[in-house]
């Protein structure tokens, strides 16, 4: 990590020094990640071209809706403007793999099973505002009809920070080795985790889950296809089969997948993931920064 980004490993030591637990230095500057937050914004769709959740897309006109593989309409999740983002955030804040620039929109399926939900992803690199269309489909998408609810647009800003790992992903023994407070280590997250407390999304990071496990599923299922079965060392020796037995293609491909999109339940937004819970997509790390959003895997977690 450059010394110009603005959550440096000073920065770490000094936050750990605010929460008395400056013995977790090392673990902590290991596994600390970027994340993105989506902070709410004005209710509804004034402003073309710009960051949201939910509500429709504004999409040149010569771009068809997605539809699912019965021939629904897919629900937008999200529009995502990545130079108005880069903007808001400050570049310090942000990770060197985030985009620069281009519109992403993130359409999903029908909500279940909740194992590879069906989505589709468009980018445009270089989108003119002017050719961009607010459009609003001729009948309900599948989730707005599933759900019987409307999907209520609401602009988004992005907040750069990073996080530590949350409860799924903690090493309890690497923090029950040390003289530490738990409580201490626990308070840090969740400040991190809840501030600001209006947040709609988050982008990177460590996805909400109970078994710390989401880059297993994502890189089997993007693949081999095959369904995770909750096994991370079957997982893992599908991965190192897939790569003719190499064992570090297999753990690289775990390691960089990204979590490019979480979001929450809402019921201003309209959205509601089975019990309150969040949808997740996941993407490799390589893709990414190659901007090539065709392979990816969208799953939802709910208590």
């Amino acid at each position: 990590m450059e010394n110009s980004y603005k959550y440096n490993d000073d920065y770490v030591r000094s936050l750990l020094a605010e929460y008395e637990i400056t013995e977790l230095e090392d673990y902590l500057l290991q596994h600390r990640r970027p994340v993105v937050k989506l902070e709410r914004g004005q209710a509804g769709a004034s402003s073309i071209g710009k960051s949201r959740i939910g509500g429709y897309p504004d999409l040149p006109p010569e771009i068809e809706w997605p539809k699912t593989s019965d021939g629904k309409l897919m629900t937008l999740l999200a529009q995502l403007n990545f130079a108005q983002m880069v903007e808001e955030a400050g570049a310090e804040t942000l990770p060197e793999f985030f985009p620069k620039r281009g519109l992403l929109y993130i359409f999903a399926g029908l909500d279940e099973p909740a194992y590879d939900v069906e989505h589709k992803v468009i980018y445009i690199p270089q989108p003119e505002t002017a050719e961009l269309v607010y459009r609003k489909p001729e009948q309900k998408t599948i989730l707005e009809e599933t759900q019987e609810m409307e999907s209520s647009p609401f602009e988004v800003h992005a907040i750069g920070q990073i996080e530590f790992p949350n409860y799924a992903y903690e090493d309890v023994d690497e923090l029950e080795a040390t003289e530490t407070s738990m409580e201490n280590y626990e308070a840090m997250a969740e400040d991190m985790r809840f501030k600001p407390d209006d947040v709609l999304g988050r982008m990177f990071g460590y996805p909400e889950g109970q078994h710390g496990d989401d880059e297993y599923e994502a890189a089997l299922v993007i693949h081999t296809g095959k369904k995770y079965g909750y096994d991370t060392g079957e997982a893992r020796k599908q991965l190192i089969k897939h790569f003719n037995g190499d064992e570090q293609k297999a753990d690289q491909e775990i390691q960089d997948m990204l979590m490019l999109l979480e979001l929450d339940s809402d019921d201003d937004v309209g959205f509601r993931w089975w019990d309150s819970g969040v949808i997740h997509l996941f993407i490799r790390k390589e893709d990414l920064i190659n901007l090539n959003f065709d392979r990816m895997y969208c799953s939802i977690y709910s208590s």
